[in-house]
Order: structure tokens, then C-alpha cells, then sequence
């Protein structure tokens, strides 16, 4: 186990900042789609959250918080052609660079702020009506990470929280449930969406948090939420659910 005192969310920075170039130059390549031309004529996709979403109702003229946008930022850039005022923070500043740069670039209307999830330092209180929320693995402390984000909705606001299944995470990571302990990587070799354009690898360490069911909706009821639906996605091919999300408001 490494030193708990190690301020993990800054070591998963370095890393991801470095790998920000080519995680963008992978979703502007792919082959289902042409990148700009989809989000600059409206495009929308949120297939993947969409029971989480469908959950929060029109989001037509709501402030949305997205807590971690990436450079390919399409959650953002959807969220923004769904008709809800956006504002995008990324712990990394090359994520802001290019995301900000590529919505500039397409016409959509985004504010882009450097922060990490976490604490959202430089976002004020009470600014938004749904803070969108997804994957924390990279939180160090997900308790706080919850409170942050009751600090900046405003009252009735909604979090959309939407994470991998922790069962089905689990079993992928070949870990004991009950083990809370973080995963520490020597190296980081990016995500998956890097493969179709020869992949990703970098001398940078990463760690990854594992947050149990009990955990999250704990962290969520703690910082004052309330806790509106829990679902529960699977994929046809499993046998075990693979999503977990929860809509919860701030009272």
C-alpha cells in the first residue's frame, strides 16, 4: 500500500494531461463519425446516460456542470446541443486547452474552467442546476468530491452521478469487494478509445479508487442529498449489471 498522505488526484493529472493529445486525436479519428461535423450541426451523444438523464427531465435552458469533460469533451458538447447552458472542468489544463479550442472551433457556447472534481476550487456555490457527475475511480476522496458538489448546485438542484458497476469492477479487476484499498500503476497506458490509432503508453503513474455501492450512496445521503433513483445498466453480453448511476437532490 503506498503512503495515504500522497495527494493521488495530482499524480493522475500529470498522467492524464500527457495523455490528453492523443485521447483527443482518437475521438476526432474515429470511424463511426466525422467529430466536427457531428456536434456543429447539434449532434447528441448520450446513449450511455441516457436512464440517468431521462431521470432529469429537459435540461433545455438549465446551468450544467460537467465535473470532468476530457479534451474530446463530447458529453459537454452534447449537453450544450441538448439546449442546457454548459460549464466543463477538467482536472488537466491541455483537456481545457483542447476542448475549448475544438468548441471555439464548432460554434457551441461552453464555459471551460480548470478544476479537479474533487474540490472545484475556482466554481462558486449555488451556481448550477445539475452537476454531472461520472467514473469517479480517480477521486482520492469521494466523500468530499459529494460535498463539493452539493456546494455548487443550488437548492433542487440534481446530481447525475454514473459510474462503472462496482460488482462488475470488481470482478474485472479481480479484486475482493471488501478491499478498499486504491490500485497503484507504475505506468499509464490510457484508455481504451486510443487503441484503433496504436495505442497510448507513458512513464507517468496512475491510480485508480474503488468505491463500493455502500460507499457512493453513503458519500451522496452524508453531503446532504437526497436520493431520488438508483439504476442499475447492464449489456446484453454480461451477465451482471455493467453501469451504476444515481439521480440525487440537493434539499
Amino acid at each position: 500500500m503506498k503512503n495515504k498522505n500522497v495527494n493521488t488526484n495530482e499524480i493522475n493529472k500529470e498522467s492524464w494531461n500527457a495523455y490528453q493529445e492523443t485521447y483527443a486525436k482518437a475521438a476526432m479519428t474515429s470511424p463511426d463519425r466525422d467529430y466536427f461535423s457531428f456536434f456543429s450541426n447539434g449532434g447528441i451523444d448520450m446513449e450511455d446516460y441516457e436512464p440517468i438523464l431521462s431521470l432529469a427531465g429537459d435540461v433545455k435552458g438549465l446551468k450544467v456542470l460537467d465535473t470532468c469533460c476530457s479534451a474530446d469533451a463530447w458529453q459537454a458538447y452534447s449537453l450544450h446541443n441538448m439546449g442546457a447552458k454548459v460549464t466543463a472542468c477538467d482536472i488537466t489544463p491541455k483537456a481545457i486547452e483542447i476542448a475549448s479550442a475544438n468548441a471555439a472551433k464548432m460554434g457551441l457556447d461552453i464555459d471551460f474552467v480548470v478544476a479537479d472534481m474533487q474540490t472545484l476550487v475556482p466554481v462558486g456555490d449555488g451556481l448550477f442546476d445539475i452537476v454531472f457527475a461520472h467514473y469517479p475511480i480517480w477521486v482520492q476522496d469521494f466523500f468530499e468530491a459529494c460535498r463539493t458538489w452539493h456546494r455548487v448546485l443550488r437548492k433542487g438542484g440534481k446530481l447525475l452521478l454514473f459510474d462503472g458497476h462496482p460488482v462488475m469492477n470488481c470482478i474485472d479487476e479481480d479484486r475482493n469487494y471488501s478491499d478498499r484499498e486504491p490500485d497503484w500503476y507504475d505506468t499509464f497506458s490510457g484508455t481504451p478509445a486510443a487503441d484503433h490509432i496504436g495505442g497510448f503508453h507513458v512513464d507517468l503513474p496512475s491510480v485508480e479508487n474503488f468505491w463500493r455501492i455502500s460507499d457512493l450512496l453513503n458519500a451522496i445521503c452524508d453531503a446532504g442529498f437526497i436520493i431520488q433513483k438508483v439504476y442499475e445498466g447492464q449489456e446484453e453480453s454480461k451477465k451482471l449489471p455493467t453501469s451504476f448511476s444515481v439521480m440525487a437532490i440537493k434539499q
